[in-house]
């Protein structure tokens, strides 16, 4: 399997690099996994990174800057990568949503479920999405005050984009969205994204800034 030529039910992990306008040399990364379901090669790998790219635009304010889309042939950890099964790309686009209030900061991020038929739930994390007007703190504790308002945009981002094609157990799109353990032995299809709540999450967390091979 190589990002050139691959098979279906090939799995590939997309990466998608991050940085605040105002503080380019901290960079985040945003990690995907789907699953090939039909045979294809770069192409479609590409249209999928178009269309992720544009679903996480919508996810994120004009201030945060997208600098790289990275696509890999996904291996255990533990395996090195090799330049057939890897690609990057330069981007120059910024994110395109409009929220209320002024942004929080970078450690407030929007919490979104990966949600499957069964087992737990996988997370994302979008910094740079929440403003001022998002969020409330009863007790002292930050949640979302209006969840359904986001779970509309997630929705609403999903379609504009195509990535809805990617998800759901039988997708119809060239890939699946999927959620796939440390050895590889289980994948899961994602069957939706759902907005959760607030996190706290340090600058430092591995879930954003995981080291690429490029």
């Amino acid at each position: 399997m190589t990002v050139l030529s691959y098979d279906s039910g090939d799995i590939f992990t997309v990466r998608i690099v991050k940085y605040l306008a105002a503080n380019p040399s901290n960079k985040w990364a945003n990690s995907y996994e789907f699953r090939a379901t039909l045979a294809g090669s770069t192409d479609e790998l590409l249209a999928l990174g178009t269309a992720l790219v544009s679903f996480e635009g919508g996810m994120h304010r004009t201030i945060v800057r997208f600098d790289r889309l990275l696509i890999s042939t996904w291996e255990a950890d533990s395996v090195p990568y090799d330049p057939a099964t890897f690609l990057s790309t330069t981007l120059s686009a910024s994110g395109s949503y409009t929220g209320t209030g002024d942004a929080e900061p970078l450690q407030m991020a929007l919490s979104v479920t990966r949600q499957a038929q069964s087992g737990r739930f996988g997370h994302l994390f979008y910094r740079g999405f929440l403003g001022e007007g998002d969020v409330t703190s009863p007790a002292g504790i930050p949640t979302l005050v209006t969840p359904d308002d986001i779970q509309d945009q997630i929705d609403g981002q999903l379609t504009l984009t195509g990535l809805a094609d990617y998800i759901g157990a039988a997708p119809a799109g060239a890939f699946g969205m999927v959620m796939v353990n440390r050895d590889g032995t289980q994948v899961r299809p994602v069957t939706g994204l759902r907005a959760q709540g607030v996190s706290s999450v340090p600058l430092d967390h591995a879930w954003f800034n995981r080291t690429s091979p490029s």
